[in-house]
């Protein structure tokens, strides 16, 4: 059996279910910086988990562009890639993100941890509020921080105006409320 996408990401959401703490929420398909890139499975604890599954026939070339994409909107990354991948993923991705490998024997996929995710160092308060839909940056504008908003400001002129005023962990928050909202 070829170790595809679908059975990883399988294995990563009952892993998931069965953490602890629990997360509030798993999405999957997270578009981030104005659809550049599309993160696999997004899990909202205190602060979001973005994890990019790359299964034995992915092309692990294209992790090099999403997990630039990646640092700079999530505060805690995990590469999930099958063991073809291990060591390129080992070699090449930064130090902060986690790396799981994921294995099949007999029709089960097994996930074990190579390296633990650390905090993202390259986390941007404006991008990360990109990930927001407009509706959900003007309710935050209006509504949390009483700026007066245009119906004419754009989702990157919100976000630009918004980020300077927030501190990061309030920019995480707000993020990962609206979401769970959705």
């Amino acid at each position: 059996m070829v170790l595809k996408d679908k059975d990883i990401r399988a294995a990563l959401k009952e892993h998931l279910a069965r953490r602890k703490p629990t997360a509030e929420k798993v999405v999957d398909e997270l578009r981030v910086q104005n659809g550049g890139a599309i993160a696999d499975v997004v899990a909202l604890y205190k602060e979001m988990h973005c994890y990019e599954i790359k299964g034995e026939t992915d092309s692990v070339g294209r992790l090099t562009k999403q997990s630039s994409f990646y640092s700079l909107v999530f505060p805690k990354l995990t590469a999930v890639v099958a063991l073809n991948h291990l060591k390129w993923a080992m070699s090449n991705l930064p130090s902060y993100w986690g790396i799981i490998v994921a294995v099949e024997k007999e029709g089960v996929v097994t996930l074990c941890y190579k390296r633990s995710a650390g905090f993202n160092p390259n986390f941007d308060k404006e991008l990360g509020l990109m990930i927001l839909w407009k509706d959900e940056l003007i309710n935050i504008a209006s509504n949390i921080l009483s700026i007066r908003v245009k119906s004419s400001h754009t989702r990157q002129e919100l976000a630009s105006i918004m980020g300077p005023m927030l501190k990061k962990n309030d920019v995480l928050g707000l993020i990962k409320n609206a979401i769970l909202a959705r």
